[in-house]
C-alpha cells in the first residue's frame, strides 16, 4: 500500500484499517527495536525474507570474523594493527560504513513493519524510541572512528616518514622481515628537554639510554650525568674539530647536555637534512661515550611529562624520602620555601606534578640536592610507569594520552618502524628492566674515564656469573675489600661542585649541593639516600631493587 493508501486509511475513507490496539503497537515497538539491534531481523519479520536473511547471514559472518580474528591474533597483531597509519585508516572508514549501513537498514525495517492507521503520536514515539536505540548501538562506531582518525593524524604528525627522514645513525639495512637490521639489541636515546616559552633553546636536562634485547625485552638503563665533561665524539668532522672530547670555556657550556644546542650551529653542512640536528649530535656523544650504536631517540618535555602521568591516571612508586615541590636555588646558596612535600611512603600515587617534582627536585635538604640521587629517582619513576602502562589503561585514556603525546615528544622512529617498537614495547613489560647511573661512585663527571664507562656498559649487557660463595667482582677487576670505583682518579669527597644546582623554573643557575635543612646548602655533608640498596659501584641492577 502506498504513502497515499496509508493517508486515506488513517483519515476513515473506505477500506480503512482500524488503528492497532495497544497489543499491536507495542508488537510494533519491539519488532522496530529488533530490527535496529539485529540488522536484517526487522526485514524478515516484516516479510521481507529473503533480503532479510541475507543482511542477517552477513552481519552474522562479520560478528564471527571479528570475533575469530581478536582471538587468533593476540595482543601482539592486536597492536600492531593499531600502529599502522594505513590499517587504522581503514578501520575508521570502514566503521563509518558499517554504520551507516546499519542504520539504513534500520530505518527500511521501521518503514515496512510501521502498521497501517498509525496515529501521528505515536508514530513519532516509534521513530523516537528507534532513534534512541540506534544511537545507543551505532555511538560505538563513531567513536571507533574517531579513535582511528585521531590514531592515524597521531602516527603521521609525531612519527617521521622514512622517505623524508635522514640519519646518521639509524640502522639503513633494516627491513619489514628483519626491522632490527640483525642486531641483538636496539639503543634508543632518551633526552628529558626544559624547553619552555621561557627559555631560548633547549637543554637536555635528563639524559639516558635503554639498550633492550630485541628477543626477549630485556632492558638495561642507564643515566648520564647532564654535566658529563670532554665527552668523546666518532670518527669525523666532530672528532676533528673536538680530538680533545667536547671542552671549552665557560665550563656549562661544555657539558653533555649542552651539545644539543651548540653543536649542531657549528656544523651546519654535517647535519643537513636531519629533522632535529641537536638530538642527532647527542646521540653520536652518547654512543661515543658508553660504546654503543645509538639507533633511535625520543625526547620529552619534561612539562610535558606532567600532562602525560596525568593521562595515565598517576603512577605508583615507593617514595623513599620527603621530597620539595616548587624550591629553587637563590643567588645567596639558598633554597626557596617548598609549595608542598612529596611524603615518604611505599606504594604512593603520584599526580602529574608530584611526578614532575619527584623526578627534577635538586634544592633541598639531602639527599635531595645530590643530582646523582636525582637520577637514581628518575630512573625509578621510568621503570614504574613503564610497569603500569598495560593496553587497557591506554585504550580507556587514549584521547588524553594523544594529546600529551603529540604536543610534547619528538623521536626519530619512522612510521614503518612504530609497530615493531609497539610489539617490542609489549616484551619490555615482560622482561626484566635493569639499570646502572653513572654517578659519582662509579665516574667523575669533570674527568670521566670513558673507558671504564664502557667496561661498566659491556658487563651490564653480558652480566658476569656470580661466582661461587656469591661474592661479586666490579667491571674493573678488584674485589670488594680493594678500593672501590669510587676511588678511580681524583678524590671527589671534598668536591664542592657535584651538581650545578640549576632550577628549570626560572633558569637560574646556582649551586645547590647538599643541604641540612630546606632554605641551606652544605658543602661539607655527603648525599645520604635513606635507603639500603645497592651502589652503582656493583653495576647495574634490576630496577625492583633499588626502587
Amino acid at each position: 500500500m502506498s504513502r497515499q493508501d496509508r493517508s486515506s486509511a488513517r483519515s476513515g475513507g473506505a477500506g480503512s484499517t482500524p488503528p492497532p490496539n495497544s497489543a499491536g503497537y507495542g508488537r510494533f515497538l519491539g519488532r522496530s527495536v529488533l530490527g535496529v539491534i539485529v540488522p536484517g531481523l526487522g526485514l524478515i519479520l516484516a516479510g521481507r525474507r529473503r533480503i532479510g536473511y541475507l543482511v542477517l547471514g552477513i552481519f552474522l559472518a562479520g560478528v564471527a570474523a571479528v570475533v575469530f580474528y581478536v582471538w587468533q591474533a593476540g595482543q601482539t597483531r592486536l597492536v600492531r594493527l593499531g600502529t599502522d597509519a594505513d590499517r587504522v585508516n581503514v578501520i575508521g572508514y570502514g566503521l563509518i560504513a558499517v554504520a551507516a549501513t546499519w542504520l539504513l537498514v534500520a530505518l527500511v525495517s521501521f518503514y515496512l513493519l510501521e502498521p497501517r492507521g498509525l496515529s501521528a503520536p505515536r508514530r513519532w514515539l516509534a521513530a523516537f524510541l528507534v532513534i534512541v536505540v540506534a544511537s545507543a548501538v551505532l555511538t560505538p562506531m563513531g567513536i571507533g572512528s574517531h579513535y582511528a582518525f585521531t590514531q592515524r593524524d597521531f602516527i603521521q604528525s609525531v612519527f617521521p616518514d622514512e622517505e623524508e627522514r635522514h640519519s646518521l645513525t639509524i640502522p639503513e639495512n633494516s627491513t619489514d622481515e628483519d626491522p632490527w637490521a640483525g642486531k641483538d639489541r636496539v639503543n634508543v636515546l632518551i633526552l628529558g628537554s626544559d624547553a619552555d616559552e621561557h627559555r631560548e633553546g633547549v637543554r637536555a636536562d635528563t639524559i639516558m639510554v635503554a639498550s633492550i634485547d630485541t628477543g626477549t625485552g630485556d632492558t638495561a638503563l642507564f643515566s648520564i650525568p647532564r654535566n658529563l665533561q670532554h665527552t668523546p665524539f666518532p670518527d669525523g668532522p666532530l672528532r676533528d674539530a673536538y680530538p680533545d672530547g667536547f671542552r671549552g670555556t665557560p665550563e656549562a657550556e661544555y657539558w653533555i647536555s649542552s651539545i644539543y644546542n651548540n653543536i649542531p650551529p657549528q656544523f651546519p653542512d654535517y647535519f643537513d637534512g636531519i629533522n632535529d640536528p641537536g638530538a642527532e649530535a647527542t646521540k653520536l656523544a652518547v654512543g661515543e661515550a658508553l660504546g654503543l650504536d645509538i639507533d633511535y631517540y625520543v625526547m620529552v618535555n619534561l612539562d610535558g611529562f606532567k600532562a602525560l602521568v596525568d593521562a595515565l591516571g598517576g603512577v605508583v612508586i615507593d617514595v623513599p624520602y620527603a621530597i620539595p615541590m616548587g624550591t629553587r636555588a637563590t643567588p645567596w646558596g639558598t633554597c626557596t620555601e617548598p609549595r608542598a612535600w612529596i611524603d615518604e611512603g611505599d606504594e604512593q600515587r603520584l599526580t602529574g606534578g608530584e611526578a614532575l617534582w619527584f623526578a627534577r627536585a635538586r634544592c633541598g635538604p639531602p639527599p635531595v640536592s645530590d643530582d646523582y640521587e636525582r637520577m637514581r629517582r628518575q630512573r625509578c619513576l621510568i621503570g614504574a610507569i613503564a610497569e603500569q602502562t598495560d593496553p587497557f589503561r591506554l585504550l580507556t585514556r587514549y584521547l588524553q594520552l594523544e594529546y600529551a603525546v603529540r604536543q610534547n615528544i619528538s623521536t626519530d622512529i619512522g612510521q614503518r618502524r612504530l609497530e615493531d617498537f609497539a610489539e617490542l614495547a609489549l616484551r619490555v613489560q615482560k622482561g626484566e628492566m635493569r639499570s646502572l647511573p653513572f654517578t659519582d661512585e662509579v665516574i667523575q663527571y669533570r674527568s670521566p674515564d670513558f673507558e671504564l664507562m664502557r667496561q661498566f656498559v659491556r658487563e651490564s649487557l653480558e652480566p658476569p656469573e656470580e661466582p661461587a660463595g656469591g661474592s661479586t667482582t666490579p667491571p674493573d677487576g678488584t674485589d670488594e675489600g680493594d678500593t672501590p670505583i669510587t676511588d678511580i682518579g681524583a678524590d671527589t669527597s671534598g668536591d664542592t661542585d657535584l651538581t650545578d644546582g640549576t632550577d628549570l623554573t626560572d633558569g637560574t643557575d646556582a649551586p645547590a649541593e647538599h643541604g641540612t635543612e630546606t632554605g641551606t646548602i652544605d658543602t661539607d655533608q655527603p648525599a645520604e639516600t635513606g635507603t639500603d640498596q645497592p651502589t652503582e659501584a656493583e653495576g647495574a641492577q634490576l630496577i625492583d631493587e633499588v626502587c
